[in-house]
């Protein structure tokens, strides 16, 4: 019984350590893919931090900070208990 208990045990934190690698994973593409969205929307004259959310929220993220610095944009993003930031602006 205490070894059913012990792997039992183990599958559980194990599976707590994938949730968060994948909820790090998810919120990196989020950010990346936001701060993209946000530069090409500076670009164009648009709210870029209004189209990043709207990007991050179709990728089930939480825009935690929206900044324009100079012709760059910088996001915070956050899936579940993951937090990334990226950024992005002209080559």
């Amino acid at each position: 019984a205490s070894i059913v208990a012990a792997v039992v045990s183990l599958a559980v934190v194990v599976a707590g350590i994938v949730s968060q690698v994948v909820n790090s994973h998810r919120a990196q593409v989020a950010a990346d893919l936001s701060a993209v969205t946000a530069a090409t929307a500076l670009y164009a004259g648009h709210d870029p931090c209004g189209k990043a959310t709207f990007t991050a929220e179709l990728n089930k993220a939480h825009v935690l900070s929206c900044q324009v610095i100079e012709s760059d944009t910088v996001l915070t993003v956050k899936v579940g208990r993951a937090e990334a930031t990226a950024r992005a602006g002209p080559i």
